[in-house]
């Protein structure tokens, strides 16, 4: 009896511990991490290990977008410096670039005026705009004869000697001079002209070439008066030919023009207009300068005669202007201009060289 009482009550508390924890205490979970009721209840297990992934999930996913809102505005702030100093240094570069072709167009400025290609070029404007220099030759604007002498004048004669090698190539004398009994002659017309044209592109023609033109255009003329009768078709298209070519001749270099300079009187007033006049009527050009003084002669000259062109209207005149490209148009005028030149003149002209 004492046994069985004894057994009555052990399990009548445990049945009271069971239900005590029942009431006030959660089955332990998986390592002790909330209820899972793990081996008793199988669906409450697989629900709460459902729940613990969602919140983990929700977790990451709030953590993952505070990180990437982070990364998204620190790479806009980063790309925004980024651009912000890719355009200071496009903008630093072209400031850079910009100065230096300024200072190339400076340079190539003073180049084109130191080489005289610019007052030669405000020269063309102005004969262009007054063939005869009939107004601008009368400009007023004082120029010391002193600085007239120190300009390197060179003659214009590029045009001409191109003008003179086009004229005496194959087939382009007339047709009295192209017979066979002349070809020593025309030969040697050719082989004196030839050289007028690498001279001329390096400065002038020398005396000696334009001699051996001259001796080259006699000698054949005196040879087609011996060999020829003026009755014979084109007799006269062959000596307006000569005639046309020692004139020409004449235009590649005048040492008159190196007197009228050294008889300058520095105490006699000059102007520009009178230098316009002297270079038009010696067909003459500004050549490279050499030195300082001439270098600064040209720098105050340019003004001055950019000053005649524009009242000349000599700006608008050369923006019109269409060049003679073949040669064709100068060789035309030149036998229409000097084909009446007196031959005697021409001779008495070359033995004063």
């Amino acid at each position: 009896m004492r046994f069985l009482g004894g057994l009555t009550l052990l399990i009548a508390i445990s049945t009271i511990s069971s239900t005590a924890n029942a009431q006030w205490m959660y089955p332990g979970g998986y390592g002790g991490y909330g209820m899972s009721k793990w081996g008793a209840d199988p669906g409450a297990g697989y629900m709460a290990g459902l729940g613990s992934f969602a919140r983990s999930q929700g977790v990451y996913q709030l953590e993952k977008a505070k990180a990437d809102a982070i990364n998204a505005d620190t790479m806009i702030k980063w790309n925004k410096a980024l651009r912000a100093r890719q355009q200071v240094l496009r903008a630093e570069k072209q400031k850079e670039a910009a100065s230096e072709e300024a200072r190339r167009e400076a340079r190539l400025r003073e180049t084109l005026l130191i080489d005289g290609t610019t007052l030669n070029d405000v020269l063309y404007q102005i004969l262009d705009v007054d063939p005869a220099v009939a107004k601008t030759g009368r400009s007023k604007t004082p120029l010391s004869p002193a600085a007239i002498r120190e300009i390197p004048f060179e003659w214009d004669s590029e045009a001409i000697s191109l003008c003179l090698d086009q004229m005496t190539g194959q087939g382009s004398l007339p047709d009295a001079l192209m017979a066979p009994k002349f070809a020593e002659e025309r030969d040697a017309l050719h082989a004196a002209v030839a050289p007028a044209l690498s001279e001329d592109a390096k400065g002038n023609v020398s005396p000696a070439t334009i001699k051996r033109i001259d001796e080259a255009v006699s000698h054949f003329r005196s040879e087609f008066l011996k060999k020829s009768s003026e009755f014979e078709p084109g007799y006269q298209d062959g000596l307006d030919f000569f005639t046309t070519l020692a004139s020409l001749s004449r235009l590649l270099g005048d040492p008159s023009m190196k007197e009228f300079l050294a008889k300058l009187n520095d105490a006699e007033p000059r102007t520009v207009g009178d230098l316009i006049s002297f270079m038009h009527s010696h067909n003459l050009k500004f050549g490279p300068a050499t030195s300082e003084r001439q270098i600064e002669i040209y720098r105050s000259l340019l003004p001055l005669l950019k000053a005649i062109r524009d009242e000349a209207g000599g700006a608008v005149a050369a923006a019109a202007t269409e060049g003679d490209r073949s040669g064709q148009d100068l060789i035309s005028s030149a036998r229409q201009t000097f084909k009446g030149m007196n031959w005697d003149q021409l001779e008495a002209h070359a033995r004063a060289r």
